[in-house]
């Protein structure tokens, strides 16, 4: 079992499967399939969350510095917000010169 789902089983063992997939924002039927070994999505899409939010990985924002994967990949998914310099410029790296 790779280190990363033994974190999360550990994790949600701890707390419960809800709190497990509220920290790492993906449904608690994510998290049980993923700790049952019968998860048929991108398990990729998991592991990058559990390393960040509960394996404590970083990755160098070309915005923000060192921030969280789990951070990271919130970031990327958030809409252009014109009223902000720092989302608009989150926006463009995100989408053009960001190797996460």
């Amino acid at each position: 079992m790779p280190d990363w789902v033994e974190e999360l089983a550990k994790f949600a063992t701890a707390t419960s499967g809800v709190t497990a997939a509220k920290r790492i924002g993906m449904s608690r039927s994510v998290v049980t399939s993923v700790c049952r070994a019968r998860y048929s999505g991108v398990l990729a899409a998991v592991e990058a969350r559990v390393r960040g939010a509960l394996m404590n990985e970083s990755v160098d924002c070309p915005v923000l510095g060192e921030i969280g994967r789990d951070y990271c990949l919130d970031e990327q998914k958030k809409r252009h917000v014109g009223s902000s310099a720092v989302r608009t410029a989150l926006f463009h790296a995100c989408r053009s010169a960001c190797q996460h």
